[in-house]
Parts: structure tokens; sequence; C-alpha cells
């Protein structure tokens, strides 16, 4: 679990990763690209030579250099090679698992010669998912309709997945680790958001933790955002259909709820700029069109919406006092504030209604 003050972003340059791919994976003739990355570094190993050659994927790999904290957890590292490997047998596009000249899916490894720490960070190659990322397209309504029934369909599918390492697996991003935001509170300097941050995670504690053994659970994505989502133009109609799902890094066995909950904050921040409560209404309508969703459930989903947007202004605050020069980290912070006091200053029962009206209207 995270601590405050700890520092777990790998520190390797542009060249030292290139190398990596050179030794590991043997590809030489290659370009590569920074993405973006919140405790990872993540490339994109363009291939410039001969992309027929079967052994390599036409749309090039993505090199994932680990956190040293992650890189700790080897079961949970086999978990998603594990997972990526059962959903792309099931006919869901996310990142394969490339294995290293040694036959394996992954290698631990020490950036620098001289690195003092003793740290090893794990590094693996995926196949890069051609496509646009969800933020870059517009977020229309049959969109975030079928996000919402996407989300569900993965969880469902999901029930056919086991492995050990998911069991008890939970990190500071695990909507049930809200409750720990206050170790990193003292992130936020602005009073009156530090007080509302306090005020959800009370709220949170009593309205969500007192009920946490009586909802439905199972292993979840547990990071389903706009960053995580690629998706391709349908040119029978001009929309945009979900293509593939990447990063599941944060994966665990948790409430149903709290991936709708995590969904639905990161679509309302994509529509921020019109009325992100609105967007609420059509992920949770495409959610139910494979899950019920109980009205235990419906009543706290508020909270849970306002508590991961918390985890995220807070923890992105955090992260970016360790590495300054990561605005990735601040990408929450931008429009969050203002969509977490519109959403909390938002009676509850009118915000029900708004969802439940707007999930009623595809079923008509």
């Amino acid at each position: 679990m995270l601590h405050p003050g700890q520092s777990i972003r790998p520190h390797l340059s542009q060249q030292m990763a290139m190398r990596l791919v050179q030794r590991l994976y043997g590809l030489k003739d290659i370009a590569i690209v920074e993405l973006n990355g919140y405790d990872d570094k993540n490339y994109h190993v363009k291939i410039c030579g001969d992309r027929n050659e079967s052994r390599l994927w036409a749309h090039g790999f993505v090199l994932k250099v680990m956190n040293s904290l992650d890189s700790q957890k080897l079961p949970l590292i086999e978990a998603q090679t594990e997972i990526a490997l059962y959903l792309g047998a099931h006919g869901v596009n996310c990142p394969q698992p490339v294995k290293n000249l040694s036959g394996n899916y992954y290698s631990l490894e020490e950036l620098t010669a001289n690195d003092s720490s003793g740290q090893k960070h794990v590094v693996r190659l995926l196949t890069y998912q051609p496509g646009k990322l969800l933020k870059e397209v517009p977020c229309t309504k049959q969109l975030m309709l079928k996000v919402g029934k996407f989300v569900a369909e993965i969880d469902h599918m999901l029930k056919g997945f086991h492995h050990p390492a998911y069991d008890n697996n939970k990190s500071v991003w695990s909507l049930e680790s809200v409750p720990l935001l206050r170790k990193f509170t003292f992130s936020i300097q602005d009073a009156e958001r530090n007080a509302l941050v306090n005020t959800i995670i009370d709220a949170f504690e009593t309205a969500v933790v007192s009920v946490f053994d009586a909802m439905e659970k199972g292993l979840i994505h547990g990071d389903f955002n706009e960053q995580n989502v690629v998706v391709g133009a349908n040119p029978s109609d001009c929309s945009w259909d979900i293509a593939a799902v990447l990063d599941f890094g944060d994966t665990q066995h948790s409430c149903y709820l709290f991936e709708l909950a995590i969904c639905i904050c990161y679509m309302m921040l994509l529509a921020a700029d019109s009325n992100p409560l609105d967007v609420g209404g059509h992920v949770i309508a495409g959610y139910s069109m494979v899950r019920t969703l109980p009205d235990v459930e419906f009543s706290i989903l508020k909270i849970c919406v306002s508590a991961r947007l918390c985890q995220s202004l807070v923890l992105g605050a955090y992260s970016y006092l360790q590495d300054p020069g990561n605005e990735y980290l601040l990408t929450t912070s931008q429009k969050g504030w203002d969509v977490l006091q519109l959403i909390w200053n938002t009676p509850n029962n009118d915000l029900m209604s708004k969802w439940k009206e707007t999930v009623t209207s595809y079923q008509e």
C-alpha cells in the first residue's frame, strides 16, 4: 500500500527504454514514443522495418516499466497476464502480453547500474491497440450508453475467471480504501476543498462501508476511465464503438457498484463542459441492460461517484508533489473540482430521479 512520502515511479530516459526493448525482446528497427502514465512508464514501440514478420504486431507494442511498489507483487503481474489472455480468447480486444527472448511474459530489471536502492522494476511488452482514446471523441449519449453496457459485460465475463492473486488484492486506489485518503489530504491546501473531501469521506464511511458486506461482488476492472478505453469509427452511421479496453493494473475482487461508480466519475469529467450530471443516466442505462442495479446500490451511487472523484483529485495532487513534471497527474483537477461540487450539492433524491428517468426512457 502506498504511504505518504513514497516515490515509486521508474526513472529512465527514452534511450534507456529503447535499449530495454532491444536487449529483452530483440526488436532492433524501432522508434519509441513515451505515452501518458500515472505511476508507471509507458512507451509506444513503433515498428520501422518489415511489419510482415510473423512475430511482429503491425500496430507496434507498448513497453511498460512498472513502478517499484507494484513490481514487488509478482503474483499480480502473473494474474494480469492471465486475465489479458483470458479476455483475448473470449473476443475482447485488450493489450496481449508478449514473451521476451527468455520465453517469459515479464522480467525484473535494475534500471541503472549504480542504483543503490536495490529497487527492481517489472518490464513487460504488450500489443498496442489502434484507435482513438475515449477522451479524444465527442461524448454523445449513444457512446455513453455503449460504455455502460460494455463495462457491465466485462464484469459479467470475468465471472468465469479466477486467479488467487486477486482474492485479497487492495490498493490505495480501491474504492473501499477511501477512508485512507485522510493520510494524503495534506496535498489539498485549499481549506474549502479539503473540508469537502473530508465531508465526503465521512459520508462514505457512514453510508457505504456499513452496507459493504451486503453488496454483490466479483472481479472488476477497477479503473474504467476515459484513457483506458479505445474506440473505433463505425462507418455505417458515423458513430463510435468500443474497440478495446486497456490497463488491468487495478483489477480486484470488489463490489460491482464500485465499477459503475468509477466509470460514471470519469465519464462525467468528459462531459464537464456541458452537463456532466446527464452522463450518469446514460451510463447506468447501458449498464442496466446487463445487470440490474439494486435499490440499495442506487441510493449510495452518488456518494461512491463523489468518493472516486476525491480519490483522483487527492492522489493526483499528492503524486504531483512527488513528480512535479508529470502534468498527466493533474488531469482530473482541470475540471474535477467543479464536477465534484456540482454532484455533491445536488440533492440525492433529485439526482436519483434524474438518472432513473433517463434509464426508463431507454426501456419505453
